[in-house]
């Protein structure tokens, strides 16, 4: 019985080995072409063809008889059953009852679009790879570097055809993923291969290289290969501009910025960036100068004895390293010094060496002491863009006094998981940094050790109630996470500053704020009722972005019936059908007298329905209610007149309400603006609320795309434990046992 069942399982092959195949329109692979990334594509190529490789693995005693359509006539016995290697184009097709087939809505999702097809074989290059590069970012996680789904996804779309292919290609070997430590050695034996058997030029495709030392360079490969050849990976990138190595020891949580690593630059890095062939051909994709560097990341225990802080500026000396905009240093600490020991100065060391760069515009200190009180005077006055990321010698009065000499030209500004600094520089950052336009801040601290708990604030106060901070008008993302150590007035103080300048923050459009108060659930309820309300009213935008998928046929019978609008007599009852809501029209009387309701832009052809206008009758009015002086017509156009007029008023109360949350409520019964497409629709809504006897003004700023803001008394740590971390019942098959089971080897050992 069991073999029959087994037997007729075989017979019955999958429901999707007997579908009809799909039709590809993928262009046949270059044999004369290396690709790196089809390493690891063997489960995917299985995937694809599961019927030959149940065929293959079926017992001699199936039956050939229900298989799938062959495309050539069959010649085979059917009577020979002992030939099971055969192909499926030799297989006789016999009918088979009619099943119904699977339903299409399982396996595939239907997107609903504009209906217009874009000529993508047509479309330029440079538009292909901005659209592959929206699509795809990022191609790997930037903590573990591990790849991720988008980066097959641009190897499947670059075989769609050959139009894709280039772009596709450009933007996977712009920063290519070297992890699984497979894909480094691939893409080195890509890059020394000769160029003319090539069908792209790859060499000149490679922009940013981010290497992770323990994945990718620290160990050999094995079968032959050895360590990774990063002499033979760097020396022939004409554009190579990023060059950055990572360790995970020197990454949060940052407890393991003591241990020594084996691994070190070695010197065949910085003789690959100066190497050109001398028989190169710019025309073939080839280095011709010296690789001119815009990125750099400098590691203490990468550097090594060989690299020490003094022999920085010889470095960046260098032709290579002349042209650095952007450069990071990680886990630089002040010296040990013993009793008569001379203090080296290193504060004033690595301010020389940067002054060798003289395009520098990004800099980055990561948990180095080396950033204090001393170094930051003799940092470059030209930056734009500042991190500094677990400094524990960082304090407030230190940079507010670095902001006022240095932060004139700050565009960026991130300050995270700094112990020892608190908000304190607010009061001063609108005056010192007039053109600051990111804001970050993170006060999640991490514990120097495992064994005890030493992350809590290095300050006494987070903000005093009469610190107010003065934010600059140029502010387009502020992001402070992890606000606490503070009291209730200093932060009623905080929030409502940020009320205050609304009007002077016009370039706004992300607020994101995270506060912990430590007072009780019934006041930390309502002190986040008040200030979250207020926060999303007067930043969050209101009005919908426009529909980005109208079809050009839609768009053209919406202009017609615009046009259409504009020739109907007065007395014309308009209906417009909304994907969301229902706006009705209605015009009467003289044109003067027009009350439409605020309606937002139409998702389908709107449906009108008139009727002819009403000629006043000889001795009565043009509203009259007598019946004997109107029609049928006259007395149904009068009633949907009326229903409309109600509905109007409703949906334009509405509307108002949403928009302001009841702050000022305008007479409905007076006739609204007319629209009017100018700059003035863009400036802050000024809206009156009461407070006390007087009133005070309240600026809407409305243009924040992301507001959020979140205030509770959770504990902050490095991994937050949330009600999703909990089961609601015990989940089946593990529950208690009742000692009416006495079947040992059936069940749990416990």
């Amino acid at each position: 019985m069991a073999s029959s069942t087994a037997r007729r399982r075989l017979r019955t092959p999958p429901r999707a080995t007997r579908t009809k195949p799909a039709i590809s329109y993928a262009e046949p692979d270059s044999d004369s072409e290396p690709e790196i990334y089809e390493a690891d594509s063997t489960s995917e190529k299985e995937n694809r063809t599961p019927a030959r490789r149940s065929r293959k693995n079926a017992t001699p005693q199936r039956s050939t008889k229900r298989t799938r359509p062959a495309r050539s006539s069959p010649q085979a016995d059917e009577s020979d059953d002992s030939d099971f290697k055969r192909t499926p184009k030799k297989r006789r097709v016999t009918s088979k009852p009619n099943t119904p087939k699977a339903s299409k809505s399982e396996y595939t999702v239907l997107i609903e679009g504009s209906g217009v097809i874009p000529p993508w074989q047509s479309i330029p290059y440079h538009v292909l790879v901005q659209i592959f590069r929206y699509a795809s970012h990022p191609l790997y996680d930037d903590r573990s570097f591990q790849p991720l789904p988008s980066s097959r996804w641009l190897v499947n779309t670059a075989h769609v055809c050959r139009a894709f292919a280039e772009p596709a290609f450009q933007v996977l070997y712009s920063s290519p993923p070297l992890v699984p430590m497979i894909q480094a050695h691939m893409l080195v034996d890509l890059l020394t291969t000769d160029p003319v058997s090539m069908a792209f030029k790859y060499r000149p495709k490679v922009e940013s290289l981010q290497i992770e030392v323990d994945q990718v360079a620290a160990y050999s490969l094995g079968a032959g290969r050895g360590h990774l050849d990063l002499h033979g990976l760097i020396k022939d990138l004409p554009r190579l501009a990023a060059l950055e190595f990572y360790h995970q020891k020197d990454m949060s949580p940052y407890r393991n910025l003591d241990d020594t690593i084996k691994w070190t630059y070695p010197e065949s890095i910085f003789e690959a960036l100066e190497y050109v062939d001398p028989n190169a051909d710019a025309q073939r994709g080839d280095k011709t100068s010296v690789c001119k560097l815009k990125s750099w990341r400098w590691s203490s225990r990468l550097a090594g004895k060989k690299w020490p802080i003094e022999k920085l500026q010889e470095v960046h000396l260098k032709p290579s390293f002349s042209s650095l905009r952007k450069i990071a240093f990680v886990n630089y600490q002040i010296p040990y010094l013993k009793k008569d020991e001379e203090d080296p100065k290193y504060e004033n060391i690595l301010a020389d060496s940067l002054k060798a760069l003289p395009e520098l515009e990004h800099l980055i200190f990561e948990s180095s002491t080396l950033c204090n009180a001393k170094l930051l005077p003799l940092l470059p006055t030209t930056l734009r863009n500042l991190e500094l990321i677990n400094c524990w010698e960082i304090i407030a009065d230190d940079l507010s006094e670095f902001l006022l000499t240095h932060g004139r030209q700050l565009r960026v500004l991130t300050l995270n998981h700094c112990q020892s600094l608190n908000l304190a520089f607010l009061p001063v950052l609108g005056e010192a940094c007039p053109n600051l336009q990111v804001l970050r801040m993170n006060l999640t601290y991490f514990n120097l050790h495992a064994t005890y708990r030493d992350s809590e604030p290095q300050y006494d106060q987070l903000l005093l109630p009469e610190q107010v901070p003065v934010w600059p008008s140029t502010l387009q993302t502020i992001e402070l996470i992890q606000l606490r150590k503070w009291e209730t007035p200093a932060a009623e103080m905080f929030f409502q500053s940020l009320l205050d300048s609304a009007g002077n923050l016009p370039d706004l459009r992300r607020l994101t704020i995270q506060a912990i108060l430590n007072i009780g659930w019934r006041d930390r309820a309502s002190f986040r009722d008040k200030w979250v309300g207020s926060l999303a009213r007067v930043f969050k935008r209101v009005s919908e972005s426009p529909n980005e998928h109208v079809s050009v046929q839609r768009a053209m019978k919406q202009l017609s019936l615009s046009v259409d609008e504009k020739k109907e007599p007065i007395g014309v009852e308009t209906v417009d059908v909304e994907t969301k809501r229902k706006s009705i029209r209605f015009r009467k009387g003289s044109s003067s007298n027009i009350a439409p309701a605020p309606a937002k832009e139409a998702a389908s052809p709107p449906s009108r329905r008139s009727t002819r206008a009403r000629q006043p009758r000889p001795g009565t009015y043009a509203e009259s209610s007598d019946s004997e002086a109107e029609g049928p017509i006259e007395r149904e156009s009068r009633v949907s007149a009326r229903e409309a007029s109600r509905r109007a008023k409703f949906d334009r109360e509405l509307a108002v309400l949403q928009a302001t949350a009841g702050i000022h409520t305008p007479d409905l019964t007076s006739s609204p603006k007319p629209y009017s497409d100018s700059s003035d629709d863009d400036k802050p809504l000024i809206s009156m609320k009461s407070k006390g006897k007087g009133k005070a003004k309240e600026i809407i700023q409305g243009m924040c795309d992301v507001v959020e803001v979140r205030i509770d008394n959770l504990r902050p740590t490095e991994n937050q434990v949330t009600e999703r971390d909990f089961l609601d019942a015990e989940p089946s098959g593990d529950e208690d046992w009742d000692g009416d089971h006495d079947d040992i080897g059936g069940g749990y050992a416990w």
